[in-house]
């Protein structure tokens, strides 16, 4: 099967480490926007729902304190200083681009469209090509805190939290 041949080729150029993070971030944000979705933090019509990122940004906006803990301000500040950028094509070719944000923009929704564009870019954009080592990629550094920011704001939201911890059926 050629998705299995794909796979065995990754799982030799990535560390067991690497493959468990890489596991870990979609596993955490992919429940985490289901949890969104069920808990009202949702968008859409009769062809297609979405979470609504922006909503439920807004609803802890004012509860959320980067500060709670070391681990969380470091893991904030690395995003909010070191965005991921967005993948583009310029004269044919895929590039990489700086994302412009608003000018007024919160940090706290800055952080969010980051996160987003960390699992836009693994998922869609090839980040990981033989070259994920813990102490140099800055992709390991990036799902790492975007796993420990995600998993802050479960804390602070009981509604998503607990849509997150319901049994998978």
């Amino acid at each position: 099967m050629i998705s299995k041949t794909f796979i065995d080729q990754l799982n030799q150029s990535i560390t067991v480490e690497g493959q468990t993070l890489i596991v870990e971030f979609f596993i955490t944000f992919s429940r985490f926007e289901c949890a969104l979705k069920v808990s009202q933090f949702v968008g859409g019509d009769e062809e297609r729902a979405w979470p609504n990122w922006e909503l439920f940004v807004a609803s802890i906006r004012p509860v959320f304190d980067k500060n709670h803990s070391p681990e969380l301000r470091n893991a904030f500040d690395y995003i909010l200083n070191h965005p991921p950028r967005i993948q583009m094509v310029q004269a044919n070719h895929l590039g990489w681009r700086d994302r412009v944000f608003q000018v007024n923009e919160p940090e706290v929704n800055r952080v969010g469209l980051s996160i987003r564009d960390v699992r836009n870019n693994l998922f869609h954009g090839g980040k990981f090509q033989g070259n994920f080592q813990q102490d140099v990629s800055r992709n390991y550094i990036l799902l790492k805190n975007s796993i420990i920011v995600l998993n802050e704001w479960l804390r602070i939201s009981d509604a998503v939290r607990e849509s997150y911890l319901q049994p998978i059926t």
